[in-house]
């Protein structure tokens, strides 16, 4: 069987603070996986709909609800598989825990690797990344998915210097080896072949106006109610199809701080 190489997107919505946000409580990672044969195609008919043609990209603010409804139907009717991870900044225990990772963590890099702190706002995007890569691509092979390779792009993110080695190269190769060590409970034969170092979406292109857009759309389901922007149709449309899948990590983030904090200890 052959090795398909699979492309995956990914973009976050709002903001990675553990401030009280008016317009939210969430922080969301989306990602987006397809065939890399089939983007010419999936390009080509969104073209209109999400702006990929226009000397700007479509804004948030630029997409009324009646777009945004359209553009999900067309994203049910193309071969993309996404996943919606987000975390609530707002639940009082998570706030508690990630100031005290954050201060375990900041000790843990001056005192191994003499490296300047990394602000909460890093912790936040970086978990729900890790959360919403593993579960795009372990869903792929739930589904049955064959042989596969993973390319990675995520939306333009400040990275420290020091961190990016980590944040890119260790990332993708700590996420093959969690993925890999499941195998054996996929349905199928399918492997992973490899987790390609991740890249950074820093130029204006499709592929980033493209997660852009779904991005923007799925964010109004995580709006305030009171937010005149607030709607759950897109997300219902792309979940009741089977198009989309959303989890709510917080509970999972956490546990996984306190388990590192704890381990730290013994």
């Amino acid at each position: 069987m052959a090795t398909k190489n699979m492309v995956v997107l990914f973009d976050e919505s709002g903001t990675p603070t553990i401030k009280d946000d008016p317009r939210t409580d969430w922080f969301l990672g989306v990602g987006i996986a397809y065939e890399q044969s089939a983007e010419e195609m999936i390009f080509a008919r969104c073209k209109d709909a999400f702006g990929l043609g226009k000397s700007r990209p479509l804004k948030n603010d630029g997409i009324g609800n009646s777009r945004a409804v359209c553009i999900a139907k067309l994203l049910a009717d193309l071969p993309v598989s996404i996943f919606v991870s987000r975390v609530n900044t707002a639940e009082p225990k998570y706030r508690k825990i990630i100031v005290a990772y954050e201060g375990f963590g900041n000790k843990a890099r001056e005192e191994f690797r003499q490296v300047r702190e990394r602000p909460i706002a890093q912790i936040i995007h970086s978990h729900i990344l890790d959360y919403c890569l593993f579960h795009l691509i372990t869903d792929y092979f739930k589904q049955g998915g064959g042989d596969a390779t993973f390319a990675v792009f995520i939306d333009n993110w400040s990275i420290p210097e020091k961190d990016i080695d980590i944040s890119r190269s260790f990332r993708a190769e700590s996420l093959y080896e969690r993925i890999s060590s499941l195998h054996r409970c996929f349905p199928a034969e399918g492997q992973l072949v490899s987790i390609k170092s991740l890249e950074l979406l820093t130029e204006d292109s499709s592929r980033k106006r493209f997660v852009d857009v779904v991005a923007s759309i799925f964010s109004r389901a995580y709006l305030k109610r009171d937010n005149q922007r607030y709607s759950r149709e897109v997300a219902n449309i792309l979940q009741e199809c089977g198009k989309a899948s959303c989890s709510n990590a917080t509970q999972y983030l956490i546990g996984l701080m306190q388990a590192v904090m704890k381990e730290s200890q013994n």
